[in-house]
């Protein structure tokens, strides 16, 4: 992710915050997405392949998604497009080079619309129009399964091996905003526990659970969302805005 500004951090929207990680009201039946093992051919052409996988380890999932708009930028790399996946609305902002799952990658946006490269080739999205993508996902891609507006079920099994694997691969430093403190994420490793939950160099985090963070609590946030069923509230700043991510652990 790009950091635009010091008060716009993260995946920043302005003008397309309105339908960021929000979950819109449902628009007629978008059908069930169609669920597929992943071939060992496909598995040799990934984009982004984890390390000591197998094929039984991903899952193909076609989705149908709707590109939202593009936000275009005098900077290339800060220019970015809204795309969301019909059937719960859950909305992201991809930049130049981000993956889409690991056989789909972000290679331009233009007025046009968003092109996505893979295997097959390139195709352009335009804005407006629901398209079907097949994405390939690793089993820790799912981490965290969008719920509804800024909530998130977790899969503590899969945080605690990513969790043991990897750590929270983040890094953070003390800054104040508005006067209050807060840490600001200055490197997120994407293998990491932080990573794999939608968090990105830049984000502004306040409190987990009413609590102050520091530097130091980046462990602890870890280690929270591997118990079975506890709940974390997080408040942060990022598209523009204060808000309570809620982060539920699958129970025992």
């Amino acid at each position: 992710m790009k950091i635009l500004s010091m008060l716009t951090l993260g995946i920043a929207v302005s003008m397309l915050s309105a339908c960021s990680t929000e979950t819109l009201p449902r628009e007629g039946n978008t059908g069930e997405a169609l669920h597929t093992g992943v071939s060992e051919a496909e598995l040799s052409m990934l984009l982004a392949p984890e390390p000591g996988a197998t094929a039984a380890d991903y899952e193909a999932r076609t989705h149908r998604y709707r590109l939202f708009g593009v936000q275009l930028s005098q900077v290339p790399s800060e220019s970015f497009a809204t795309l969301a996946e019909t059937s719960t609305w859950e909305t992201r902002n991809l930049y130049v080079g981000e993956l889409l799952g690991r056989n789909l990658r972000v290679t331009a946006i233009t007025p046009e619309g968003l092109q996505l490269t893979g295997a097959e080739g390139a195709r352009v999205l335009s804005v407006g129009r629901d398209v079907p993508l097949r994405v390939i996902h690793h089993r820790f891609d799912r981490a965290a399964v969008h719920e509804g507006r800024l909530h998130w079920r977790v899969k503590g099994d899969v945080v605690a091996r990513i969790r043991g694997q990897f750590g929270p691969a983040a890094r953070a430093e003390s800054v104040k905003v508005f006067p209050e403190p807060a840490i600001r994420l200055t490197h997120v490793q994407e293998a990491g526990v932080l990573a794999r939950l939608g968090f990105r160099e830049g984000d502004l985090l306040f409190s987990m659970n009413g609590e102050r963070l520091t530097p130091d609590n980046l462990g602890s946030l870890a280690d929270r969302l591997t118990e079975p069923g506890s709940t974390v509230r997080l408040e942060v700043f990022r598209e523009s805005a204060f808000q309570t991510l809620t982060f539920t652990v699958d129970g025992p």
